[in-house]
């Protein structure tokens, strides 16, 4: 009757123990276990090594060190006659387990260095490229920084209009067509002004295809709201004066200022104009705002409309 040999996954299988414990007693513990042929994965083993597996498995959870349970196997009488029983002759007399124990152990002890060090360079990998995004993310957040403090500092330029006080004083409602006599040297000397009605209409700006105003407290924003910020603000002199002129269906609020300290001079231009919304209403659009000659970005006109929403909710 042929001897029944048994692979590590049966013996494991048999003894509920895990793979993973399983290979680690016979690693730990080979020199003491007994084989029956077979290399590597294929390598077989007795009966006797059941039993001697489940002593193993058993001293572990009774908590005894795996130095404990090695020299509990080497006071095992006999141990080395049925490890080399598969020897014969001169090998079996010639061999020397304590040698070869040794050998098995140090063999161990490589691979794990050997693991260590692969696992090691797999780390330092994995930081240098942490690091190298990390050093990304610190330059776009300087960009946006950058991009930000730019944004507020033109804000802040616009808000001097909307806090300073106005020297200028409505002289009285005009129609449109008065203006355009006024501004082409006709109908008197009087300065242009846009009727009550066009300073009425709720102010909008065109972005993205959309018309664009502001509500607040349930009234929408007027052009005339904007002059009325600016006129309330009189008594700190920073807005030198303020003047409309008309030409080809625009008009265009020229407002002269001065900083703080009263060292350098600002030319404010907001252009507007009378314009129908695809829904039918009729509004006063803002369609450029230039401060000293430079047009200043929609982005800016958008902060800046919402600005204003925060005045009016606050």
């Amino acid at each position: 009757m042929a001897r029944e040999l048994l692979s590590l996954r049966e013996i494991g299988r048999r003894l509920d123990v895990p793979p993973s414990s399983i290979v680690y007693y016979k690693d730990r513990f080979a020199r003491f276990i007994p084989t029956a042929g077979g290399k590597g994965r294929r390598v077989k083993y007795p009966p006797e090594a059941v039993t001697l597996f489940k002593e193993i498995r058993e001293m572990f959870e009774r908590n005894l060190s795996a130095e404990e349970i090695e020299a509990h196997l080497s006071e095992r009488d006999g141990y080395a006659g049925v490890h080399h029983a598969g020897l014969s002759g001169a090998g079996a007399a010639g061999f020397d387990g304590a040698s070869a124990g040794f050998v098995q152990e140090l063999s161990g002890v490589l691979e794990k260095m050997s693991g260590l060090l692969e696992a090691q360079a797999g780390f330092r990998q994995e930081i240098g490229a942490l690091r190298d995004e990390l050093s990304a993310l610190r330059h776009e957040r300087d960009e946006q920084a950058a991009r930000y403090e730019e944004t507020i500092r033109r804000l802040e330029q616009e808000m001097e209009i909307l806090r300073a006080g106005g020297a200028y004083r409505a002289a009285g409602d005009r129609t449109e067509g008065s203006a355009r006599g006024a501004s082409s040297g006709h109908g008197g000397g009087a300065a242009p002004r846009p009727p009550a009605s066009f300073l009425g209409r709720p102010l909008v700006i065109h972005r993205g295809g959309e018309y664009i105003g502001v509500v607040g407290r349930g009234k929408p924003f007027t052009l005339a709201m904007l002059i009325q910020l600016i006129e309330r603000n009189a008594g700190s002199q920073k807005v030198q004066g303020m003047e409309w002129q008309y030409s080809n269906g625009q008009w265009l609020l020229v407002i002269h200022s001065r900083d703080a300290a009263g060292t350098q001079q600002h030319r404010h231009e907001l252009r507007v104009v009378r314009t129908t919304t695809p829904s039918g209403n009729t509004v006063t659009q803002l369609c450029s705002l230039c401060i000293d000659g430079e047009d200043v970005p929609d982005n800016f006109l958008l902060a800046l409309f919402k600005s204003i929403k925060d005045g009016l909710e606050g």
